[in-house]
């Protein structure tokens, strides 16, 4: 019987392994390069493009030439560097997004390099970091397309929300090739006002903020309120606080509106700006007023705005504080967010905020041929107060509030209008009457975009913008989203609804709906409490004056027995009431307190015990298997 003799093992180099393991991770590497896989878990996909900036980077007529001009070097500090990154990645996305569209050259401008005299010649200016010296920072964007250039001098990282859009709309500035025509119509100095040969030295007024940045993308003109006709080459008209307009101008944006143009209107039961930049006007203002309405056409079209009374809605108040320093939550103030604004409308999908102080509500009808479209939209519990006592503090205002239910606060108008006035133009003798006749459009030949909003304070520039200083330079920023919506609205009324899905990237605030709800519910009662006050007080003042006119002359430098006992009386109903609004508040601080508690434990204790099972459950079924 013969053995066959065992064969040892081969034995592999351990080099030969690590080399093997190497060139496999070389080539995931290499492979992975050219994959981008990415997952966006923000509510708001703030590290998403949106639909609008996707579509309208694939449909730029013309190459885009992008500049990042960005210093790099132990100077910058950390904070700025990851914004920094941020900033080249988001750009790296739309040039992908853009298909060869969008090109992206980055530069370092280090001292006395070329890359600084270039950024200088673009209107880039370095910041400095050390007031005692230093290397300046620069931060700033070029875009070039052809012989049209634009820049951002410096990319704020305070305006990082808004980058997106920022950079999107500088390459739509240099990438057409003509800018539409807007009239603008205004009682106010929206536009600037002249400067008086006094005043010689001072700069000149530029008018609004909301008007400057739109004159960046269209070519703006202005529109005399007292004209009779409105020129062909307008295409679309933004009337701000028809205040007082004549029939025949009222006749001239009817026509223009029958003739194809696009017609945005803000108009106001309350214009606070009006009151604040008329102090002279005052006394006039309050006999006639500051409201506005364009009525006289849009009720003919299916929409009126609720003349004298501004909408108050508790679930949008705004806390305020006033010059005595009384701070309040005024929900005449309103501070609208996602419930209140339609988010299946192109137009306003992704607004998440929106600002109204003293807005008044629209009155929709059934017009044959249009279509209305709320755009902002108050509350079901909404109510509407006089627009005289609206700017008062204290609950006083809400003593007669009215309920309105989901009151429209911007509509949208669509479809095919019919004049305001049916019988032609106003105030012509019998003579002109047959050419008007001839001229004059009964009905719009195609259809058209009416867009009503019901206040004009909100595109102001204390209510929509936020001016900071950085770096020695004045930056301006959105308070909100309300020059968003204004911007989209242009947009669309336009024809160019590439940029619309833009406009939703403003502030990113989360609100704490459970503590909202709490302060609302307990403002609710503070109120009503408030109003039984005041009213004991006015019957307390009333019985006084009784006592008073009842005593005889003996009497006058007494205080008679009745008197003193209701004195006495309306000290203690104070003292009740005034206790019981103090339990209010101090309730209400522990359920929000409650509430503080209850997040936290969740975050410092549920969330690891969590992590703690999972961890013994898993390595208990390890042990199992």
């Amino acid at each position: 019987m013969s053995v066959s003799p065992v064969s040892s093992p081969k034995t592999v180099n351990p080099w030969i392994g690590v080399a093997v393991v190497l060139a496999v991770v070389i080539a995931v590497n290499m492979v992975a390069k050219s994959v981008r896989l990415r997952v966006d878990l923000t509510e708001e996909k703030q590290f998403t493009l949106s639909s609008g900036t996707e579509q309208f980077l694939r449909g730029l007529p013309s190459t885009v030439t992008l500049k990042l001009y960005y210093s790099r070097g132990n100077h910058v500090p950390g904070m700025l560097k990851q914004y920094i990154q941020r900033t080249v990645d988001l750009l790296r996305e739309m040039e992908r997004a853009s298909g060869g569209k969008l090109v992206l050259e980055i530069y370092d401008p280090q001292p006395d390099s070329d890359e600084e005299e270039w950024a200088l010649r673009y209107g880039l200016v370095g910041q400095p970091v050390n007031p005692l010296g230093g290397d300046p920072i620069y931060l700033g964007l070029v875009a070039v397309s052809g012989q049209r250039e634009a820049a951002i001098p410096f990319l704020a990282p305070n305006a990082e929300a808004q980058l997106e859009y920022n950079i999107a709309r500088l390459a739509h500035e240099v990438s057409r090739a003509t800018k539409a025509r807007i009239g603008v119509m205004s009682n106010l100095p929206v536009m600037g006002a002249p400067r008086p040969p006094t005043t010689r030295g001072r700069p000149a007024d530029e008018g609004w903020l909301a008007i400057r940045e739109l004159r960046r993308h269209y070519d703006v003109v202005a529109v005399r309120p007292e004209g009779e006709g409105i020129t062909p080459d307008i295409t679309t008209l933004v009337v701000i606080h028809p205040k007082m307009l004549t029939e025949k101008t009222l006749y001239a944006i009817d026509q223009f509106v029958m003739r194809g143009g696009r017609l945005i209107v803000f108009q106001d039961p309350m214009s606070l700006t009006e009151r604040n930049t008329n102090p002279d006007m005052s006394g006039m203002g309050m006999f006639m007023g500051f409201g506005s309405d364009l009525n006289r056409l849009t009720a003919a079209w299916g929409a009126e705005l609720t003349t004298g009374d501004v909408v108050a809605d508790f679930s949008a108040a705004s806390q305020i504080t006033f010059g005595s320093g009384q701070v309040e939550r005024m929900p005449t103030w309103l501070n609208l967010r996602a419930e209140h604004i339609n988010q299946e409308d192109a137009l306003t999908a992704n607004i998440r905020t929106i600002m109204l102080p003293f807005a008044g509500g629209f009155e929709l009808r059934d017009v044959e041929g249009v279509t209305a479209t709320p755009l902002l939209t108050a509350s079901p519990d909404a109510v509407a107060v006089s627009a005289f006592m609206a700017t008062s503090p204290g609950p006083d205002k809400m003593r007669d509030a009215r309920p309105v239910g989901a009151l429209p606060l911007a509509v949208r108008l669509h479809g095919r209008f019919a004049s305001a006035f049916p019988d032609g133009r106003p105030g012509m003798d019998d003579e002109a009457s047959d050419e008007n006749a001839a001229q004059h459009l009964a009905r719009a030949e195609q259809d058209g975009v009416v867009i009503l909003v019901g206040d004009v304070d909100f595109i102001f520039d204390q209510n929509a913008f936020r001016m900071m200083n950085l770096f020695g330079q004045t930056i301006v920023e959105l308070a909100n989203d309300n020059f968003n919506l204004m911007l989209s609205m242009v947009e669309q009324a336009t024809g160019s609804e590439a940029l619309i899905g833009l406009r939703s990237r403003g502030v990113r605030d989360r609100a704490f709906s459970r503590v909202l709800a709490l302060e609302e519910a307990a403002q609710r009662r503070w109120q009503e409490e408030e109003i039984k006050l005041l009213e004991r007080l006015q019957e307390t003042q009333r019985r006084l004056s009784e006592l008073q006119a009842a005593r005889d002359d003996q009497q006058q430098t007494i205080i008679s027995p009745e008197q003193q006992a209701e004195i006495e009386n309306f000290r203690q109903l104070r003292f009740d009431t005034q206790r019981e609004l103090k339990q209010v508040r101090r309730n209400l601080r522990q359920d929000i307190e409650q509430l503080g508690f209850q997040v936290k434990a969740a975050n410092m204790v549920a969330i690891p015990a969590l992590v703690a099972l999972y961890g013994l459950v898993r390595g208990w079924r390890r042990r199992q298997g």
